[in-house]
């Protein structure tokens, strides 16, 4: 994730209402998230993708990613990268962590196509 050295408060563009607004609190923040997951065509870019490619305009994107995330990416990359099981067999499975390693898993593929299709 790119590091912008955004500190609250400071002025940047906005990628949903398409100019500078000030952001003075987190809540500006996490309001300008809110309009990204909001916008019609989220779907068709997928929300890793869109917030991918639009957190970087106004906030560190790093800040905005909980550690559990990021835990949860890790285990998602070292489990499909090394076969390491996530349970003994499928009724031991947590649910939860499936949840998110299915959202992982659908959101690399959409990136992955992005990135064919533009050519990276």
């Amino acid at each position: 994730m790119p590091k912008t050295g955004l500190l609250l408060p400071y002025t940047a563009q906005s990628p949903t209402l398409f100019k500078k607004i000030d952001f003075k609190t987190e809540k500006d923040v996490d309001d300008e998230i809110q309009r990204i997951l909001s916008e019609p065509k989220i779907e068709d870019f997928g929300v890793g993708q869109s917030l991918y490619l639009q957190l970087p305009f106004f906030c560190n994107p790093s800040e905005q990613i909980s550690d559990w995330c990021w835990d949860m990416i890790e285990d998602y990359k070292i489990t499909t990268q090394y076969n390491v099981p996530i349970g003994v067999d499928v009724g031991e499975v947590n649910s939860w962590i499936l949840d998110c390693f299915n959202v992982i898993e659908e959101e690399t593929n959409k990136v992955t196509i992005y990135r064919q299709s533009n050519g990276n």
